[in-house]
């Protein structure tokens, strides 16, 4: 069955039934693994786009994971409760090594961590800004920051590569959420427009900056420096959609803006 043509209110309503009688949390489990799988396939759709431009091992494990999506999504199809939980468990270790719900933050990091203990060289460059993202969110700050600093480290050896973008604004984002935790706004600040002067990336030019840092400072009354991150993302992102300028519309006005999936990427 098509990801796409599964409806999510459809996925609920046979699952509702299917697994009536189990731990809820089972089924929430479940539940989450369909809106993932979703989000999967709509990857694997841009990845695509830019095959030549991503590394094998991402490929692979995104291959893998909407392989294991048609066999969740046709079990719940077919209304086979046993078929749907072992797709769903066949899915979850792929999904924690791509750092999706339902595995846990710690899950999703162990996993990283687990694949990446032995990379060197331009293969653990790949690796690091996800390393970083996926500390933070486990709460291993010590970890979130060894990983952010070390990517940026490394991050003039590949000034051509495809990931350094990506290592620009990653390796500051985290650094800044760091220091936001610690109440540092003013370098929480720099980080952020430091992130912003990313040159881009193929994922951050498609799909836009995460704006979480963005976000937390603006809860804590710097709407200045956000707007000023905003201006610097347009130098990249040209596929915003006018989300840029109704954002910045947003902040002037004293506003949080909505920002949606960009709070996930």
């Amino acid at each position: 069955m098509n990801l796409q043509r599964l409806s999510l209110s459809t996925c609920f309503l046979l699952l509702a039934g299917l697994v009536l009688g189990q731990q809820s949390s089972r089924k929430d489990d479940i539940d989450v693994s369909v809106k993932t799988c979703r989000i999967i396939q709509m990857t694997l759709e841009v990845r695509e786009r830019h095959s030549s431009q991503q590394s094998t091992d991402e490929n692979d494990d995104f291959a893998a994971a909407g392989h294991r999506c048609t066999q969740l999504t046709d079990a719940i199809s077919a209304s086979d409760p046993a078929k749907i939980q072992a797709a769903a468990a066949d899915l979850r270790p792929i999904l924690a090594r791509l750092g999706r719900p339902p595995a846990s933050p710690q899950e999703q990091l162990a996993a990283l961590e687990a694949s990446a203990s032995a990379l060197t060289g331009e293969k653990l460059f790949y690796k690091l800004p996800e390393l970083a993202k996926r500390a933070f969110n486990a709460g291993a700050i010590d970890k979130a920051t060894a990983y952010s600093k070390q990517v940026l480290e490394m991050a003039p050896q590949y000034p051509k590569d495809w990931n350094y973008g990506n290592a620009i604004y990653y390796g500051n984002f985290v650094l800044g959420r760091v220091a936001v935790q610690d109440g540092n706004l003013k370098q929480a600040g720099q980080y952020l427009l430091a992130a912003g002067a990313t040159p881009g990336s193929p994922q951050l030019n498609s799909f836009g900056p995460n704006m979480t840092l963005a976000k937390d400072l603006l809860e804590k009354g710097q709407s200045e420096v956000v707007l000023q991150y905003l201006t610097l993302c347009r130098n990249f992102w040209k596929m915003d959609y006018g989300k840029l300028d109704q954002w910045s519309a947003a902040v002037r006005s004293g506003g949080t803006p909505n920002f949606a999936s960009n709070l996930m990427y």
